[in-house]
């Protein structure tokens, strides 16, 4: 099932990603063509709860589906010597303005591995509280709260249909257990 690489090139270099044309040798012997977006340094994402049961939302516009979406914070490391954690307590902070006492990481992930190498690292960050916020001046973002049970309804009737919302949710509703937040 292996794919040898027999040649690489760079085809798009963007700020945030790097497209490769990869010519590969498949399992039969045949040559074939591989496009594979990178996306060095590998990203957090964080379901972060209140005291009450709420879950820390994101509303902002994603452009590929051209929508508005409610997610996870989530984001990039600041290079690759950043930490996971370091990454997902300022992504936490900048995205929704929240700080948080305690700190799980959960899994990591790939969410699209069929041509991005982005791997996400999962974290459940509780015993919040609130500060300002601190976005990139090219983010438009808003924090929104909502009971956890709500978002995990919304994940089950399609209503929240990112992967990493998606697969966070339902990571703490499955593995953390929603009485035990």
């Amino acid at each position: 099932m292996f794919e040898a690489v027999l040649s690489c090139r760079q085809a798009y270099l963007g700020k945030s990603i790097e497209v490769l044309d990869k010519v590969v040798r498949l399992p039969d012997d045949r040559v074939a063509h591989r496009d594979v977006v990178t996306y060095a340094g590998g990203a957090v994402c964080v379901v972060a709860l209140t005291v009450d049961n709420h879950v820390v939302l994101v509303r902002q516009y994603r452009p590929a589906p051209e929508m508005v979406m409610l997610e996870i914070p989530a984001g990039r490391r600041h290079g690759v010597h950043e930490r996971f954690l370091t990454a997902a307590r300022r992504e936490l902070r900048e995205e929704t303005g929240y700080i948080a006492s305690s700190w799980k990481k959960c899994v990591e992930f790939w969410p699209s591995p069929g041509f991005v190498d982005e791997r996400l690292t999962l974290y459940i960050a509780k015993g919040l509280r609130y500060g300002p916020t601190e976005m990139d001046s090219d983010e438009f973002i808003r924090p929104v709260l909502m009971p956890v049970t709500e978002a995990i309804e919304r994940c089950r009737d399609g209503r929240m249909n990112d992967a990493k919302t998606l697969i966070g949710l339902l990571w703490y509703a499955a593995f953390e257990g929603l009485a035990s937040s």
